[in-house]
């Protein structure tokens, strides 16, 4: 039997998709990511929006951390909370990590940018292509704002929405950061529920990346969506675990991290 094509929104989409949608995107047929410093692309079915995404419309500081600025948030880093509790915090995870924390999340540049609600990206994006288009699934990693996109997004939540995958806290690693059970809450109460979970990762074990499905399925083609997403991401074991690479693959990342970083 075809499997039937997802459509999927991809906010935190820099270098293209990340596992495990890299490895099947024969099932993708529109994607939606964003780009806020660049030209937006709104032709073809590979669509590109320059603005990040929020909860309202209109100019946000952000800031940049991090050597190659993977800690860049909406949101500050939380040194304080880090420092109060530094000492059982380090304990958890790689203490490799954890020691240079607050030297890598120090802040190196800081600029305004356009934000929007993806409610009202959505609109645009109607209004541009004359179609409406159902994105099945959102995947969002923004490095501690996923609340604030699904505030933005509860119009799409409701009508088109049928899994997520998102990068969660369940501590306060970032200032004003909603941590993940009230953000588990959140979607529970709008019919999601937690389908799998990488594990904690990441500095001080703080963070785990979720997929949430839509607990009633509305149609057989919605039933189709869900069940392909379950096929992607395929959650194993009493844990439901999910986005664990295989060893071969595991051995050929770690063969390229080291052709790319030799020590």
């Amino acid at each position: 039997m075809t499997n039937p094509k997802i459509n999927i929104i991809d906010v935190g989409s820099v270098g293209g998709f990340d596992f495990p949608w890299k490895n099947h995107a024969n099932y993708i047929d529109w994607s939606l990511s964003f780009e806020p410093n660049e030209t937006p692309v709104l032709s073809g079915k590979n669509l590109k929006y320059d603005s990040a995404v929020w909860n309202f419309d209109g100019q946000a500081p952000f800031y940049v951390s991090g050597s190659e600025g993977t800690g860049s948030s909406l949101l500050k880093q939380n040194f304080d909370w880090v420092q109060e509790n530094f000492k059982s915090l380090r304990l958890e995870g790689n203490q490799k990590l954890n020691d240079t924390w607050i030297d890598r999340s120090q802040i190196t540049k800081e600029f305004l940018c356009p934000v929007k609600k993806l409610d009202t990206i959505l609109e645009e994006l109607e209004q541009s292509l004359g179609n409406h288009i159902p994105f099945h699934f959102l995947k969002s990693d923004t490095q501690s704002g996923e609340f604030f996109v699904l505030e933005g997004a509860k119009n799409y939540l409701k009508n088109d929405c049928l899994g997520l995958e998102l990068e969660l806290f369940r501590y306060p690693l970032y200032q004003n950061l909603v941590t993940e059970d009230k953000v588990k809450s959140y979607l529970a109460d709008l019919g999601f529920y937690v389908a799998g979970w990488t594990g904690y990762k990441n500095s001080f074990a703080s963070q785990a990346d979720y997929l949430f499905l839509r607990q009633n399925p509305r149609s057989e083609e919605e039933i189709k969506i869900i069940e392909l997403i379950k096929s992607v991401y395929s959650p194993r074991g009493s844990e439901n675990l999910i986005k664990q690479m295989s060893f071969f693959s595991r051995f050929l990342s770690k063969i390229k991290s080291l052709i790319k970083n030799p020590s």
